[in-house]
């Protein structure tokens, strides 16, 4: 039949795009890894100098907690300062600070002249003594050992300028939870194969030299961050041994949407400020930037295209192509099963198959609205909180405000 043979074209094509950016991606990022090295974490004989920051606005009910979080850090306290740099903070934030902090801690306090997590971060920057500049939000509780294994991973691999400490949710919701499971094994698996994972806002670590301020456009500090690196012929690391817990999101499917809409178009936003600088990456990271733009821009309008091929054949009564092309989508998706298996999380919890269903389709639909929304959704650096009826433990009236803490996590 004329045309057929065009139409069968199309197919397949649009089913080898399904294929790679459902599960090829991770195949080959799985494959990368197990040939490659993998250098254990050693702490240094000396341990370099930290500068931690700590973006904050309007905080009042959470800011004591993380300074107590701070204090049970175990890291010699005369190789680190800790800086809570406020954006304006209109509560108790600052008096409750000031009054807590005792003379004999490394820690101050900035007042900086813009709201905003990047404009925040810029202000103090210059003035940081440390070698490595840590972010850590307010709503992340850190593990003792954090800043030691941060640092242990960048003293392990010299060409390491960005490490991101591994994240997961305190109190979350079934599905955030899985989502968080999903995103940490792909960035485990990506870090594993020398690609470019991105940091997570609740704690990362770079070297200072890396930069001396953000674009005042940053939307993501922390996947500008590392994609910085990766076009300086240095690489990021996702840790395992480094941890944060997040104490603050989504309690029900809404601000779940809401929440991870908001993250998906800064993802998008900073992947693509960095697309035309394609040459200066390595061949994964190349790989892994080009897939992470096509999954969000593309992806749903490929699954839709190819449902719309396949019953088109299926009224041409080619009933043999469409059963070709779902079987080997489904042999890429029980090969893709066992990759992600293969990685061990700190924290794993299996997901009922319920929940995991859920899961792929929020996350399409999310997908979905990441490319119709990206020209209309403008946002900067003080993202707004989810309101305190939508967010799990460490919510607070205040919230709904707009933040300067925000930064972007699973």
């Amino acid at each position: 039949m004329r045309g057929m043979w065009l139409l069968t074209l199309i197919f397949g094509l649009l089913t080898a795009g399904l294929a790679w950016m459902l599960f090829g991606y991770g195949h080959v990022m799985w494959l990368a890894g197990l040939f490659r090295p993998r250098r254990e974490p050693e702490h240094p004989s000396e341990w370099p100098r930290l500068s931690v920051v700590v973006p904050c606005y309007d905080e009042e009910r959470e800011i004591l907690a993380k300074l107590d979080d701070l204090r049970a850090l175990d890291y010699p306290r005369d190789r680190m300062e800790v800086v809570f740099a406020d954006g304006g903070s209109r509560d108790g934030t600052l008096p409750r600070l000031r009054e807590a902090i005792r003379p004999d801690e490394p820690f101050r306090v900035a007042e900086c002249p813009r709201a905003g997590k990047v404009p925040q971060i810029n202000h103090v920057l210059p003035s940081l003594t440390g070698d490595i500049v840590v972010n850590t939000d307010v709503d992340a509780r850190l593990d003792p050992q954090a800043l030691k294994w941060l640092a242990a991973e960048l003293h392990a691999a010299p060409e390491a300028w960005v490490v991101g400490a591994y994240c997961r949710p305190a109190d979350a919701i079934p599905v955030e939870r899985y989502y968080w499971q999903a995103q940490n094994k792909g960035r485990l698996l990506e870090s594993d194969a020398g690609a470019l994972p991105i940091a997570i806002a609740q704690c990362y670590a770079f070297r200072k030299e890396l930069l001396a301020a953000f674009p005042e456009d940053v939307v993501a500090d922390d996947i500008y961050v590392a994609l910085l690196a990766g076009t300086r012929g240095r690489h990021s690391v996702y840790s395992r041994r480094a941890q944060a817990t997040e104490t603050r999101g989504p309690a029900t499917v809404r601000a779940f949407l809401y929440h991870k809409l908001r993250k998906s178009n800064a993802y998008l936003r900073e992947t693509l400020r960095f697309a035309y600088r394609l040459p200066e990456l390595g061949m994964l990271s190349k790989i892994m930037l080009l897939t992470r733009i096509s999954q969000q821009l593309l992806l749903p309008w490929v699954m839709a295209l190819w449902i719309l091929t396949a019953g088109a054949l299926l009224t041409l009564f080619r009933l043999d192509l469409v059963i070709y092309g779902a079987l080997f989508l489904a042999a890429m998706l029980l090969a893709s099963r066992g990759v992600y298996q293969s990685v061990k999380l700190p924290d794993e919890q299996p997901a009922p198959l319920s929940v995991i269903l859920w899961g792929y389709l929020l996350t399409n639909l999310i997908l979905l609205a990441t490319a119709l929304t990206y020209p209309y959704l403008r946002q900067d650096s003080r993202y707004g909180r989810l309101p305190a009826a939508e967010r799990g433990a460490g919510g607070t009236p205040e919230g709904a405000a707009a933040a300067a803490g925000g930064g972007t996590g699973a």
